[in-house]
């Protein structure tokens, strides 16, 4: 996972938010009335998805609706169900594979998830996750407050974000990243790594992590 800039907020969200909302809130909030079926936020699928190149704001592999659990969808960061006042709040969707989406379902912990559009720095991705590079796996930073710690770790497991086929297409990437990067003069590593990590590209985040692990290393 790496911080992705959701970008403007098209003129229409906000008309389609007056209109519809309210039809949200009356089913989950107040139990009134039949469940919507406006789903009009799969219209903005497309242009959520022009920021990250059509990668996966969670697990960052590329989405592809000819794979089964790869096809794009719009996930609601904080659940329709628990939040139906921001069923059509843009700062709320999330550009998602479909096996991310229904990994984290409606769970929204006392913790809550690390947010790929965090506004604030300290909130970031990178401020709360790591990358074991022997292994494949996400894991949490070291040196994180036990409350800090709880959200990566619930967020790295409530996501799968170290499901079987991600972590080995993410170790897959990885490896021959290190191995090109690794192959080249030391003098030329740093503008190979930040060329890749500049990159919409999948893994992107996770290669920014080893890249700053080969830097405290002295690799680079």
């Amino acid at each position: 996972m790496r911080w992705i800039d959701r970008g403007p907020e098209p003129d229409e969200v906000d008309q389609y938010a007056d209109r519809y909302t309210q039809g949200w809130v009356d089913y989950f909030q107040n139990r009134a009335g039949e469940r919507p079926t406006d789903f009009l936020w799969t219209l903005f699928r497309t242009t959520l998805g022009h920021q990250s190149n059509g990668n996966c704001w969670y697990c960052e592999r590329q989405c592809n609706p000819e794979v089964a659990g790869r096809d794009a969808t719009v996930d609601h960061f904080r659940p329709i169900s628990l939040f139906p006042h921001l069923a059509y709040a843009w700062s709320n969707w999330i550009f998602s594979c479909q096996g991310c989406n229904a990994e984290k379902g409606n769970k929204w912990p006392d913790s809550e998830y690390v947010d790929p559009c965090a506004r604030v720095a300290a909130e970031r991705p990178g401020q709360y996750l790591d990358y074991d590079a022997d292994t494949g796996e996400i894991i949490s930073r070291e040196g994180l407050s036990e409350s800090a710690r709880r959200k990566a770790l619930n967020t790295i497991h409530d996501l799968g974000l170290n499901r079987l086929d991600v972590r080995f297409y993410r170790l897959q990437w990885t490896r021959q990243f290190l191995t090109d990067l690794l192959s080249l003069p030391v003098s030329e590593r740093l503008a190979f790594a930040q060329f890749i990590t500049q990159q919409p590209v999948e893994y992107a985040g996770v290669t920014g992590m080893v890249v700053e692990q080969l830097r405290l290393d002295g690799c680079i």
